[in-house]
């Protein structure tokens, strides 16, 4: 058995240090609970759960919950400061961690990513996350199109929210390691063809066929190219905003109808390709381009 829950945690630490500065193995239970607003049926329930995974041992006294800390709760104790220095798995937590909390408060009015810090049951083992953590682990989901922001109103803050990719990362039951990481050898073979492909790929009107066994279908990258060159100049970019999104689209479709398209390569363009639309969600066609964009990087999870 290996303790998560926050509260067991702290009062395993809180009879640790207790006992260690008072010098008594045996320390009341109930000192910690008033200090920490924890009612009294609460803590009899944590302390019994707690006696009966061997972590605390209890004495019958007539007034209070006198405690003291068991060999397995020294051991536990140990083995949890050991997982919070474990810097890998701590940044894979939050990553997944974030991503979670998201999904669960989607539609909600989540102002920035303070309540992720601030919500009681987030924390890694007992420790609270820290804001530049926090920070980082966002950053690299948003690389992942996994999550996006908008600058809050009157400061640096951003408002976080999760896409369509990182929802599809959530409801697969996969940690984002996992689903931005799958191991391709040996995947699916994808037989793909495109008949008549006008306007489908970009530079060419002809039939499209390819057959590969890199476990991706390029399907979704091919036409998001294709509507790219179709569209670019109707979505009031910039000319150098316009000019690099076609760059994006025609490197896309290279890579997308190569012999053995590399996932990874997809998912860099894919996603240069939906950061350059920011500035052109404000036309129809640009709402549609970003949704094709979504799509196809919701694909490859």
């Amino acid at each position: 058995m290996s303790l998560v829950d926050r509260q067991s945690i702290a009062l395993l630490e809180w009879v640790e240090e207790l006992a260690r500065d008072s010098l008594s193995e045996v320390v009341d239970a109930d000192t910690w609970a008033l200090r920490n607003g924890v009612p009294e049926t609460e803590l009899r329930s944590l302390v019994h759960s707690l006696v009966d995974g061997g972590f605390l041992k209890d004495l019958v006294i007539d007034q209070g919950c006198w405690v003291s800390l068991a060999s397995a709760g020294v051991a536990e104790l140990q083995a949890i400061r050991r997982k919070r220095t474990n810097r890998l798995e701590r940044n894979t937590y939050v990553r997944n961690v974030i991503l979670q909390w998201l999904y669960d408060h989607e539609g909600e009015r989540v102002r920035s990513l303070a309540e992720v810090i601030n919500d009681p049951q987030v924390h890694f083992y007992g420790d609270t996350l820290t804001s530049d953590e926090t920070r980082r682990a966002f950053s690299y989901l948003r690389e992942q199109s996994m999550v996006r922001a908008r600058a809050a109103f009157g400061g640096d803050a951003v408002i976080p929210r999760i896409t369509a990719r990182g929802i599809a990362c959530v409801e697969s039951g996969k940690t984002v390691a996992d689903f931005t990481d799958p191991q391709h050898s040996g995947g699916n073979v994808y037989n793909t063809y495109l008949p008549n492909a006008q306007g489908v790929i970009v530079g060419e009107q002809q039939n499209f066929t390819q057959t590969n066994n890199a476990g991706v279908d390029p399907s979704a990258f091919i036409q998001l190219a294709g509507y790219l060159g179709q569209v670019s100049a109707t979505l009031g970019l910039e000319d150098s905003e316009r000019i690099e999104l076609e760059r994006a689209a025609q490197e896309l479709h290279a890579a997308a109808t190569s012999t053995s398209p590399d996932p990874g390569r997809l998912q860099s363009l894919t996603s240069r390709i939906v950061d350059g639309l920011t500035n052109a969600a404000g036309t129809i066609a640009g709402q549609i381009a970003l949704q094709m964009g979504q799509d196809a990087l919701g694909s490859l999870g």
